[in-house]
């Protein structure tokens, strides 16, 4: 009788780890979650090679934007680094407001995100990024 008391126990708690489990991080796929990765858009054009990055974080709704221009014909890079705050704008989430601070602030219009691409209009410009991750 002890034993099967015992086994019942057991059995419970291995049930309730599986239903833990499948919490929120395993197989969250709320826009915030969806949002929340490095995008990155890349492309050559007259032998200069521009990076664009932005980053999205959960952590405080921070994130960074990165610019990057190498011409290959000088072998010079330039680099711009910023920080900002994001939240969306309302509960349609089609719209970013980014936050770069002193009352600078861009949108990003018509989000819209797949699997592993971004696409929105940033500051007046059509974007296509895809997940950092994927592109390995």
């Amino acid at each position: 009788m002890k034993t099967m008391n015992y086994v019942k126990i057991c059995m419970l708690c291995v049930f309730t780890l599986l239903l833990t489990a499948c919490g929120k991080d395993d197989n969250d796929n709320s826009m915030d979650a969806r949002l929340c990765r490095t995008w990155i858009e890349e492309y050559t054009e007259d032998n200069i090679t521009y990076t664009h990055q932005l980053i999205f974080t959960q952590a405080g709704y921070s994130g960074q934007e990165l610019k990057k221009k190498y011409d290959h014909t000088t072998s010079t890079a330039n680099t711009e680094t910023r920080d900002f705050t994001w939240k969306w704008k309302d509960s349609s989430m089609e719209c970013l407001v980014l936050s770069y601070g002193a009352g600078e602030i861009k949108y990003l219009e018509n989000v819209w995100i797949r699997e592993h691409y971004l696409n929105g209009k940033l500051g007046g410009e059509w974007i296509m990024m895809t997940d950092a991750n994927y592109m390995k």
